[in-house]
């Protein structure tokens, strides 16, 4: 049997190897194994955050480089000149008279602060297949523009040709803040030097692209009435009933040329095809006798909205 001390060696031996064994798992395995793991996981961050950022750039590049080769020159003078004489060429050619374009005075920085807003007017004189032309071109233009309003007014005495007016707005690139939010995201892209020209090509925004899918639509003139031609009383409103003194006045505005006629009781009101003498004034309506008939007008109604009163109405009024 062995002794007492041949036992305590023989554990103490035991024990030994155990813990070598344990330190060599922990130091030789257990540990590399975990930082290698750690690396490999932050070497797979670092790989999604190339990816990400490579889409970052080519989704910035996608959404906005394509702006910069639209915008127009950065300074005032050749945005006036140059963008003033494309307007100018294009309603030549679109075959409107009497074109007129106004320039700003200056452009407006817009909110984000990475472009300028020019914004133009512009008056002629021309019809709706004219206008159809001159939008088509418009549009297909690769400009950052667009048309905010337009108006339309009849030339009396006119079944085509209207009066036009339009406001347009063009955006220019501020490159400066531009490259300063590129660099924020921290993207790396070319160079790109200030634009001077205008922009080249174009740009198929629209449903088709053959200019007589849309030629049908001036081709329905609107303004060609049964009376033919523009009827002045078409265009003339009642917009007010005013107290003067101690007499009440009719307003009406005539929108073909801007003017005013103002009318008292049994004063005769005439515009275009409509003639009749103000019989009575109410709060918001006006009769009107026209030749022993009466007819009624609302407030915010052109003459030729009035309609005629049934005879037993007026027997009763008197």
């Amino acid at each position: 049997m062995p002794s007492r001390s041949v036992i305590m060696v023989v554990g103490l031996a035991l024990f030994l190897t155990g813990y070598v064994a344990y330190w060599a798992y922990q130091t030789q395995y257990q540990k590399p194994r975990q930082q290698l793991g750690g690396e490999i996981t932050k070497l797979t961050g670092e790989i999604e955050g190339g990816r990400n950022n490579l889409a970052a750039m080519t989704l910035f590049n996608t959404q906005n480089m394509g702006f910069y080769y639209r915008s127009l020159p950065q300074a005032q003078n050749d945005v006036n000149s140059q963008y003033t004489f494309w307007l100018l060429e294009l309603l030549l050619y679109s075959g409107f008279e009497n074109s007129h374009v106004t320039p700003p005075a200056s452009p407006v920085r817009l909110p984000t602060g990475a472009s300028y807003q020019f914004t133009f007017t512009v008056r002629c004189t021309g019809s709706l297949s004219q206008l159809s032309y001159f939008l088509f071109e418009f549009y297909y233009a690769p400009f950052l523009h667009r048309i905010t309003s337009m108006t339309l007014r009849p030339i009396e005495g006119n079944t085509e040709q209207l009066e036009f007016y339009m406001t347009i707005n063009a955006l220019v690139l501020d490159m400066q803040v531009f490259y300063a939010m590129v660099n924020a995201l921290g993207l790396n892209i070319p160079y790109y030097p200030p634009v001077q020209q205008l922009p080249q090509g174009f740009l198929p925004r629209l449903a088709f692209n053959d200019l007589t899918a849309y030629q049908v639509i001036s081709d329905r003139n609107l303004l060609h009435t049964a009376r033919g031609g523009i009827d002045r009383a078409d265009y003339t409103f009642l917009t007010g009933i005013v107290e003067t003194g101690n007499q009440t006045e009719v307003w009406f505005s005539v929108r073909t040329d801007g003017s005013l006629i103002k009318a008292k009781l049994g004063n005769l009101v005439q515009s275009g095809s409509f003639s009749g003498r103000l019989a009575e004034i109410l709060e918001q309506d006006i009769v009107l006798d026209r030749n022993g008939e009466r007819w009624l007008l609302t407030a915010g109604e052109s003459l030729n909205q009035a309609f005629a009163l049934p005879p037993e109405t007026a027997e009763r009024n008197e």
